[in-house]
């Protein structure tokens, strides 16, 4: 998992140098930038509350099992590609029966819509559209800084889980 302070001193320096690079593109840029970036910032953050609950419900409820391997050994073998000697075709058919069809498709697609669909992210997406509509209707609106703003969080937290894998 990301180390969330990281994290977030990572995104007030990158937001810090958006504010820098507003100084020269002008207060619409700084203002479309800013609103869009706090608004990323609050669906990042109630997407990862959404999903934390619902998996946090799925193993309350049993439907995820939890792990009784130590620690050391899940670090080691993710995957549990070692810890038993199986023939190819016995792990494809156990694989193939995990997979299900459309009906287990379509189970874990009602299950996992709980996350998606969280109230603090429908807010969050809301005021991402509101900010869009005020500015817009206000003729401060800089596409081309509210873009950036709004690219900031995702990019930053790709970067950070890609350099958190190389260590």
């Amino acid at each position: 998992m990301i180390n969330i302070k990281k994290l977030i001193i990572t995104l007030i320096v990158v937001d810090l140098l958006l504010i820098a690079l507003s100084l020269y593109h002008g207060n619409h840029w700084l203002i479309s930038s800013q609103s869009s970036f706090f608004a990323s910032l609050l669906i990042t953050l109630a997407s990862f509350l959404g999903y934390k609950k619902m998996v946090e419900k799925r193993i309350e409820s049993g439907d995820i099992p939890k792990e009784d391997r130590e620690e050391l050994d899940i670090i080691e073998d993710v995957h549990d590609l070692y810890g038993q000697e199986r023939d190819l075709k016995e792990v494809i058919i156990e694989e193939r029966a995990k997979i299900g069809g459309f009906k287990t498709a379509a189970e874990n697609l009602g299950r996992s819509a709980s996350g998606a669909v969280s109230l603090f992210r429908l807010v969050a997406y809301g005021a991402l559209f509101l900010s869009f509509l005020y500015l817009n209707k206000n003729g401060m609106l800089n596409i081309m800084g509210y873009l950036t703003g709004l690219a900031i969080v995702p990019l930053v937290a790709t970067v950070s889980i890609f350099f958190r894998n190389k260590e």
